[in-house]
């Protein structure tokens, strides 16, 4: 009878044991078996240079993406990213092309534009009480129509031809948008895992009320997380429009639902329902590994489109889950 008894529980020891490793793991165990599945039906999907390929596609993605991982975190959502993105290309296109200003100012003043609108968000949600949602929506529609008012929906052309290098240049072989990415994420995770200030913003999210209490400024890092979304949008701007060689106004606009999903999807590996970067990244490699596999099998886009709204939903589905577990 004991020999039974035991073997039942580690029966059901192995079986938590699983379970845990798939709460952890589970998203990144699906993008392997992702890439092997696609490596099997496309010898094409496994080379170096298709390896490249995917993570320059997904470059803007995870760096917009990694900048709302710090709003995520506090329970909170950015609706504005994708029209900022289209207005801070136009801004800078404006600035450099329209009034003949050097790369480096021009760049400067894009990632601070970037970073003010990320103040007037944060600083909407937290100190005007405004929710979150209608907030970024409204400042959206408001740097959209300024947008589109300023360029009639036409783009903006003539950049010099070192602008290139945040976007369409290679360095040892590399895309250099590879490297802006990567520097990005870098930086982020220390702000985030290294500094106070991401500690802050982490306490927020898993209890604003109590960390209110132990005498953080709530409001201050909240809108901090907005000025560092912010900033992300400017840089995924500026990569973006370099890499179009012309600014565009609609040109980001599309990256919204994506970078939503990338976090969310990023939000079921690791953290156990929450936005964590690692994540995230993995998130956009879910994405970018996706519409490159589907691509490279001739599927059309409107069945890879099918294909990101089931994956959106699963992911959103899961995160909800989790929370509900660990509540």
């Amino acid at each position: 009878m004991e020999t039974m008894i035991s073997i039942q529980e580690n029966k059901q020891r192995s079986a938590f044991h699983i379970s845990k490793f798939l709460k952890v793991y589970g998203t990144l165990l699906g993008f392997i078996l992702l890439c092997i599945g696609f490596s099997a039906l496309s010898p094409a999907f496994a080379s170096f240079s298709n390896g490249l390929t995917v993570l320059r596609q997904i470059a803007m993605l995870s760096i917009m993406s990694a900048g709302l991982t710090a709003v995520m975190i506090t329970k909170r959502i950015d609706l504005s990213v994708g029209y900022v993105c289209s207005a801070l290309g136009i801004f800078m296109g404006a600035l450099v092309v329209d009034a003949g200003m050097p790369l480096l100012p021009a760049l400067l003043l894009t990632l601070a534009a970037g970073a003010v609108i990320g103040l007037v968000n944060g600083f909407a949600i937290a100190y005007m009480g405004i929710p979150d949602f209608i907030a970024t929506l409204a400042i959206g529609f408001l740097v959209s129509g300024l947008n589109q008012a300023y360029t009639h929906g036409h783009p903006i052309s003539g950049f010099p031809a070192e602008f290139g290098v945040f976007g369409q240049w290679y360095l040892l072989g590399i895309p250099t948008s590879i490297y802006i990415m990567a520097g990005f994420l870098v930086v982020m995770f220390v702000f985030l895992y290294q500094t106070r200030y991401g500690r802050y913003i982490h306490a927020i999210g898993g209890n604003e009320e109590a960390t209110m209490l132990s005498g953080v400024s709530t409001k201050g890092n909240l809108v901090l997380s907005f000025v560092v979304c912010g900033i992300g949008v400017a840089v995924t701007s500026v990569v973006l429009t370099s890499r179009l060689g012309a600014a565009h106004p609609l040109s980001g606009d599309g990256l919204l639902l994506d970078a939503i999903a990338t976090v969310f999807l990023g939000a079921t590996a690791f953290r156990n329902g929450e936005p964590n970067l690692a994540g995230t990244f993995i998130g956009a490699l879910i994405i970018g590994v996706l519409s490159n596999g589907l691509t490279l099998l001739n599927v059309p886009y409107y069945y890879q489109s099918v294909a990101k709204g089931l994956i959106i939903l699963f992911a959103v589905s899961i995160t909800s889950l989790q929370r509900m577990r660990k509540a």
